[in-house]
């Protein structure tokens, strides 16, 4: 559907002319054509191109209506006739037999083409309220819109094969720019460039080049303003001799316009010399804020204060003009456009009040001056094609700048969690048998052997293993880790392979194995010397490849695990016992890696201490601490019956116990001997228990001083008087001042 300007307008209206009007056409949920009925002019409407009024559909005759001014009892008014069309007109769903006097909202069907006759530019860039038709003869059979969406090139193709007599073309394609970009494709747009379809109008095909440099351009793009530059230019393009102003509404802006504030200055403005851009009215404004609201085309606009802003004379200089919302066009939106509940609801969603949410991103505003050609229906697809490409390009550079925010945030999350698992699986010291278990943890870990790891409790078997794991090919996989001493032997069977539902009482799911979940990584079996000896079999099984089944199943189930066995026993000793299977062990003790206790490991106990003292401290936010001297002596002369776990509850007590503003001062808080409570443990091992009894004291006497002796001596009748210092005094045989002044220099000293 086009449109000729009047070209017989004058300044002032005759007194018997109606009240001026405008007819909308309706062209598809995305945009709306505005005639402006003024003064005495009659509006031709048929498919003809030398109507005022151009239907570009086959079903319309060469002079299918025509829009007159009447004078009736009432006064003036707009009438509508039907000029002996071969399909008829309908208003309101009611086919006209004479001329019908065109009412508020009246709904004009010709030819598949929906019209509404309005006096309230509040209505102008609403979409459709989309009806069903029921009378007969009437334009509703099969309706469809020339504009709507896909349907736009059948019905151009309809009409132009159609043995109707068509007359020519005015210069305007009925190719849909918007739907074939969007829906279509930019292959099937550079296909239509040569189809007979388009007449080979050269205005036609001039108008694909700007677009699709557009597009490319844009998809280079970095930026808002490289963006709206790019638009600028090739609206200019497209629209020559045009003004052109683009508005886009930040978040302030946004919230300015949701209060009922105005427009803010345009972003960009493209003037031709000798004319000067001017914003459009409040009028103009207020509809397409609207939710869902359409992109406008209004034509003979000169001296319509409702539809532009007059010049610095007080004149309405403007021909015709375009108000474009720039929404981007999402799938969802997309299909709403097709199908008559989506559209209910979509006209529906114009009640929504305004929210800084259903605000489109910014304005496109385009006029003609006075005595220039009046924009076309084709300029207006060009521009809400061009508008939509670029408010994809704006969305997909916001995805972008979230996205890589979101990257950022994630690449510091996993930062931050590489450096505490890396503090976790590190493996800390410079003694020698420590770094002897770092060497053969470098040479086994990228094999898919089996390694057995062999140490006391507390040295760090598990974190051996998590090295190994996290220094294999397998790191990407699972690490899961299963302590077999702590669960029965059937439920340690199901925990390794898993059960069927109903299996056993409780077993109401089918639950999953540690075999199965480690599938693709490593499998630590902590304390394995605990497992019975048929489940060390079905383990044995496993091991050497062969498939297993869960608890009360029958489907064979293969994995891909690396084993990595730990225990604090003797193996060997077990084995010569019968209380460990021997093929089972040889399977298992492919690589052995034993791990030193920390009691002979040197100074690695200070420097474990510091680790975690720093560790504990950050983490709790008390500031630097650091350990004196005494207390340095003190761990190195403790014999850590508890290992690495005991050393790091220790130093963990020591500081949650020290003094909540260590933090404050800047200077890092010193800890004393006294500040670490070192349990007394008796030494577990068999030999020192028999020196114990031989001597009276442990092996470790022999390597303490006279006075360190004196000491231990000291704390041992204290702690077997419950704390009573003059039993104790009386037992040692001392004064009991003599044993408060031995015990006030041990604590100076540190012992």
């Amino acid at each position: 559907m086009t449109s000729k300007s009047n070209t017989t307008r004058s300044a002032a209206a005759p007194a018997n002319s109606p009240p001026d009007a405008y007819l909308v056409v309706h062209r598809g949920m995305r945009w709306t054509d505005v005639i402006r009925l003024s003064g005495d002019v009659r509006w031709t409407i048929g498919r003809s191109s030398s109507n005022p009024i151009v239907l570009r559909s086959a079903r319309s005759s060469r002079q299918h209506a025509e829009i007159r001014p009447a004078t009736t009892p009432d006064g003036p008014v707009w009438t509508i006739a039907d000029l002996n069309s071969r399909n008829g007109v309908s208003v309101n769903s009611r086919r006209i037999q004479a001329p019908t006097v065109l009412a508020e909202s009246d709904q004009i069907e010709i030819a598949g083409f929906e019209l509404t006759f309005t006096r309230n530019p509040a209505t102008l860039a609403r979409p459709p309220v989309r009806k069903s038709f029921h009378s007969g003869g009437s334009a509703s059979g099969g309706s469809e819109s020339a504009d709507d969406g896909a349907t736009q090139d059948n019905l151009a193709m309809h009409w132009r094969s159609d043995d109707s007599g068509y007359d020519g073309d005015n210069g305007e394609s009925e190719v849909d720019v918007v739907s074939q970009i969007t829906s279509s494709g930019l292959a099937n747009r550079l296909e239509r460039e040569a189809d007979p379809v388009s007449g080979g109008d050269p205005a036609a095909l001039d108008a694909v080049d700007p677009l699709l440099a557009m597009a490319f351009a844009l998809g280079r793009a970095e930026s808002i303003e490289e963006c709206g530059e790019t638009l600028m230019q090739t609206l200019d393009e497209l629209l020559p001799g045009a003004t052109i102003g683009l508005y886009l509404f930040d978040a302030e802006q946004r919230a300015a316009l949701v209060q009922g504030g105005g427009l803010a200055p345009p972003r960009l403005v493209r003037q031709p010399k000798g004319t000067r851009y001017r914003r459009p009215p409040a009028p103009l404004i207020e509809p397409i804020l609207q939710p869902n609201s359409a992109a406008m085309l209004a034509r003979n606009v000169l001296g319509d204060r409702r539809l532009a802003t007059e010049n610095t004379a007080g004149e309405i200089d403007v021909e015709s003009i375009i108000l474009a919302p720039l929404r981007p066009v999402s799938r969802e939106s997309a299909a709403n456009r097709n199908g008559d509940s989506n559209r209910e609801k979509q006209s529906a969603a114009t009640n929504q009040p305004i929210t800084e949410g259903n605000l489109p991103v910014g304005l496109v505003h385009v006029t003609t001056p006075a005595g220039s050609p009046a924009l076309t229906p084709n300029q207006l697809r060009n521009v809400v094609a061009a508008g939509e490409i670029f408010c994809q390009a704006i969305r997909s550079i916001h995805r972008e700048a979230s996205l890589t925010r979101s990257l950022k945030k994630s690449e510091a999350v996993i930062g931050r969690l590489r450096r505490q698992l890396a503090g976790r699986i590190q493996i800390l010291g410079n003694s020698e048998l420590i770094r002897l278990v770092q060497q053969q943890i470098a040479q086994v870990a990228p094999t898919p052997s089996v390694v057995l790891v062999r140490g006391e409790s507390g040295v760090g078997k598990e974190l051996v293993a998590s090295a190994i794991h996290h220094a294999s090919p397998r790191k990407d996989g699972p690490l899961v880790c299963l302590n077999c001493a702590a669960l029965s032997k059937d439920l340690l069977e199901s925990e390794l392979f898993g059960h069927e539902e109903g299996a056993f009482t409780g077993a109401t799911q089918q639950k999953r194995g540690k075999f199965e979940v480690a599938s693709g990584g490593t499998l630590m079996l902590d304390e394995i010397g605990e497992m019975s000896l048929d489940l060390q079999a079905k383990l044995l099984r496993v091991l050497e490849g062969h498939p297993f089944e869960r608890v009360g199943g029958q489907s064979p189930i293969r994995t891909d695990v690396r084993v990595v066995a730990a225990t604090h026993r003797d193996l060997r000793a077990m084995v010569e016992q019968n209380k460990f299977r021997e093929d089972l062990f040889y399977r298992l003790n492919v690589v052995e890696i034993v791990v030193p206790p920390l009691r002979e490991r040197g100074r690695d106990v200070v420097l474990l201490a510091n680790h975690f003292l720093q560790s504990f401290a950050e983490s709790m936010a008390r500031g630097r601490l650091k350990f004196s001297a005494l207390a340095e002596k003190k761990l190195q002369r403790h014999r850590w019956p508890g290992n690495v776990r005991e050393l790091r509850n220790v130093i963990e007590r020591a500081v949650v116990m020290s003094p909540m503003d260590a933090a404050g001062d800047g200077e890092a808080t010193e800890l004393d001997a006294n500040d670490l409570m070192i349990t007394a443990v008796a030494n577990s091992s068999k030999e020192s228990t028999g020196k114990s009894a031989r001597s009276g004291g442990s092996s470790d006497d022999l390597e303490l001083s006279l006075a360190e002796l004196e000491m231990r001596h000291i704390r041992r009748v204290l702690e077997s008087t419950g704390g009573n210092k003059s039993r104790a005094s009386t037992i040692l045989g001392i004064e009991r001042s003599t044993l408060d002044r031995k015990l006030k220099k041990a604590e100076k000293d540190g012992r």
